[in-house]
C-alpha cells in the first residue's frame, strides 16, 4: 500500500470513534508494499484542496489524531507540502507518487529523499533534513551529474529540522532523463549568531544608501554534503500529451498564435508565438482553462510560471494548473488580457542629473534620483493602473557606449496607501546618463475574452 493509501485510510477512520484510530495507524505502519499503478479519478481540484485543508485542521484541533499521525512521519507533512499546488495535490490523491526512501547521514545530519512527483517535463523532489542541536537547516542549490539543462527552484531556507522540503526541476527543450546524481550542501543555525556584523549601519543611514555599501559576503559553512543517485520510473516520466492548436487571434492590436498545449500531470504548457510585425513583445498572459463541468485551471501561482525566447524579450510558454486527473472530455482556453513590452521601449534613457526619464509606463513616476559618493540611488513610485506586483525594471542597465552593468540587489516596498516604491542602486556608476531596461510597458484587458477550444 502506498503512503497515499495510508493517508486515505486515516481519513476514512475519522468517521469512526477515536479509539479506532490507534488500530488504523498500526495497520498503516505494517503496510510496506509499493503499488506503482496510476489510478485516474475525476476528482475536482477544489475538492482536493478542501480534503487537505480538513486534514490540516484535524491535526491542529484534535490531539489524538495529531499523535497518531506523528507515527507516520511523511504522512503528517504531506498535506502542507503540496497544498499550495492543485496539480500536485491531485497527483498525490491519484497515487501519482514515486517513493524513494534514500537516506544518508553525514556529520550528524541526516538527509532523506522521501519521494518524487515526476512527469515528462518536471521533477519535484521532496526531502527532509534532520540533526540534533540545530534551530534550522537549509539545503543549498543542488548540482547534477550529468548536468541538467533545466530551471531549478531551490528549497525554502532556514526551516525547522524534519520539515518536508522541495526542489523543482523544469525542463524546457528536453525531457526528464531516466536518472541523474544530485549533490547539495547543507547549512544550519544552532541558535547562536554565527556571523556578527562587524560594521553595523549608521542609525541615520537610509535603506537606499545601505544598498550601495560594500558589505562583506557572509558565506555559511557547509556542514554536510550529500550525493543521491535518483532513478525515475518510466511509468511516470512518459506521462504527457501534446495537443496541436495553431489558432491565431488578435489582442490589443497584436497578432498571436497558440501553437499547442502540452498537458502533463504536474502542469500545463500553453505555447504562444507573436507575429514578426507585432509592435510589442508578449510578456505575460491572463488566461485559464475550463472543462465541460465548469472546473477552472488557473495560472501557476508558485513555481515556474513562464519561459521565454532566448533571442528576444518575449515569453513563449506559459504554465497553468493541470486538468490531467480531472478526466476532462473537453477543454477550452480563455484569454482575458496580456502584458506587453513595446519594441521601442526595451531601454529608456534616464537623465540622472536632472532626475528625469524619457518615458515610463503609466502609473510609474520618478520620486528621486540621488547621487552618492559610491553611485546613484533611483526611487520610483508605482501605483494604479500599473501592477505593483510586477517588477518594472530589469536588474541590468547600460551606459551611453552600450556597456552592460548588473545590479547586485534592488529594493521594493509597498506603502500603507497601496503604492509601491522601487529602488534601483547603481553602485559605482559615475555618469550622468543611464539606459534602464524595462520588463514591461503596458497591460491590456480583452473587451471580450478570446476563447479557443483545445479538445
Amino acid at each position: 500500500m502506498t503512503r497515499n493509501e495510508e493517508y486515505q485510510a486515516l481519513l476514512n477512520e475519522l468517521e469512526l470513534t477515536p479509539p479506532a484510530l490507534d488500530g488504523t495507524v498500526g495497520r498503516a505502519l505494517r503496510r510496506r508494499r509499493r503499488d506503482r499503478r496510476v489510478r485516474i479519478f475525476g476528482i475536482p481540484a477544489g475538492s482536493l484542496a478542501a480534503c487537505f485543508l480538513g486534514f490540516v485542521l484535524l491535526v491542529n484541533l484534535f490531539p489524538p489524531f495529531a499523535r497518531a499521525c506523528g507515527s507516520v512521519p511523511v504522512l503528517r507533512e504531506l498535506a502542507q507540502a503540496v497544498a499550495w499546488s492543485p496539480s500536485l495535490s491531485a497527483a498525490v490523491e491519484n497515487d501519482y507518487v514515486q517513493p524513494i526512501g534514500q537516506s544518508q547521514t553525514v556529520n550528524g545530519i541526516t538527509a532523506t529523499i522521501e519521494y518524487v512527483i515526476v512527469d515528462q517535463k518536471q521533477v519535484h523532489i521532496f526531502f527532509t533534513l534532520k540533526g540534533e542541536g540545530y534551530e534550522s537547516l537549509s539545503a543549498e542549490m543542488p548540482e547534477f551529474t550529468p548536468r541538467q539543462h533545466c530551471a531549478v527552484l531551490g528549497a525554502d531556507f532556514q526551516q525547522e529540522p524534519g520539515t518536508l522540503l522541495h526542489f523543482t526541476l523544469d525542463y524546457h527543450d528536453s525531457d526528464v532523463p531516466d536518472r541523474f546524481t544530485m549533490t547539495f550542501g547543507v547549512t544550519g543555525k544552532s541558535g547562536k549568531e554565527e556571523f556578527p556584523d562587524p560594521t553595523p549601519p549608521h542609525a541615520e543611514q537610509s535603506p537606499q544608501d545601505a544598498m550601495l555599501e560594500e558589505s562583506p559576503e557572509r558565506v555559511p559553512d557547509i556542514l554536510a554534503t550529500f550525493n543521491f543517485d535518483l532513478a525515475f520510473d518510466p511509468t511516470y516520466t512518459a506521462r504527457g500529451e501534446t495537443v496541436p492548436v495553431n489558432s491565431t487571434f488578435q489582442l490589443d492590436g497584436q497578432t498571436l498564435m497558440v501553437k499547442e498545449v502540452e498537458v502533463y500531470p504536474t502542469h500545463v504548457r500553453v505555447n504562444v508565438e507573436g507575429a514578426a510585425d507585432n509592435t510589442a513583445w508578449l510578456e505575460d498572459l491572463d488566461f485559464y482553462l475550463e472543462n465541460e463541468d465548469g472546473e477552472r485551471f488557473d495560472s501557476i501561482s508558485n513555481g515556474v510560471s513562464a519561459t521565454g525566447d532566448p533571442d528576444t524579450p518575449a515569453m513563449k510558454s506559459f504554465r497553468l494548473e493541470s486538468p490531467y486527473f480531472a478526466d476532462s472530455a473537453h477543454l477550452t482556453l480563455h484569454i482575458t488580457g496580456a502584458t506587453w513590452l513595446d519594441k521601442n521601449r526595451e531601454r529608456v534613457r534616464a537623465d540622472l542629473k536632472n532626475g528625469t526619464v524619457e518615458w515610463l509606463p503609466e502609473g510609474v513616476t520618478v520620486q528621486a534620483m540621488q547621487h552618492r559618493e559610491n553611485g546613484w540611488v533611483l526611487t520610483f513610485d508605482v501605483t494604479a493602473p500599473a501592477d505593483i506586483h510586477k517588477q518594472v525594471f530589469a536588474s541590468r542597465y547600460y551606459d551611453k557606449a552600450g556597456t552592460k552593468y548588473d545590479m547586485d540587489n534592488f529594493g521594493w516596498s509597498v506603502l500603507d496607501d497601496g503604492h509601491g516604491e522601487a529602488y534601483l542602486p547603481l553602485k559605482g556608476y559615475g555618469q550622468d546618463t543611464v539606459w534602464l531596461v524595462l520588463n514591461w510597458s503596458h497591460a491590456s484587458q480583452a473587451e471580450t475574452p478570446v476563447t479557443i477550444p483545445i479538445k
